[in-house]
């Protein structure tokens, strides 16, 4: 079944990021002048603000990935439920889709067709042709 890794970036502390900190830090102090001393009290150091950035980030990251990856155990459930011959023709359209691998396209794909607005019959793409492991095969072997 077609399927994309999520990618991994780290999070990367710039100097650029940095002078945008600054600057906003400058423009809330700026804000109000005469509170300008217990405002810039309150402010974190750049360090600081990047560190915890950081930790924020592989936060995030980690809940996407595992979003995604619920998302596809999810569609999987859904195809496995599916009699023997419709889960083939089911993952045959897939490989074959236009789509990206994606599984929020891959649950709308199955969305479409358990509600009757897609039929294995009449489907809205030409599947490609596609190896075992889901590849497509173009002409004389190239994608």
């Amino acid at each position: 079944m077609r399927f994309i890794k999520s990618t991994h970036h780290p999070f990367t502390d710039t100097a650029r990021k940095r002078a945008a900190l600054v600057r906003k830090q400058k423009a809330e102090r700026e804000a109000m002048p005469l509170f300008a001393a217990e405002i810039a009290a309150g402010q974190r150091s750049p360090d600081d603000v990047m560190q915890a950035r950081a930790v924020s980030w592989a936060v995030s990251q980690a809940r996407r990935r595992q979003w995604r990856a619920e998302r596809w155990r999810q569609a999987r459930r859904e195809i496995d439920a599916m009699p023997k011959n419709m889960r083939r023709k089911v993952r045959a359209a897939w490989d074959g889709a236009p789509y990206p691998a994606d599984p929020v396209y891959l649950l709308d794909f199955l969305h479409e067709l358990r509600v009757g607005r897609r039929s294995m019959d009449a489907l809205p793409f030409t599947p490609k042709p596609v190896n075992a492991r889901g590849h497509s095969i173009g002409i004389g072997g190239l994608p």
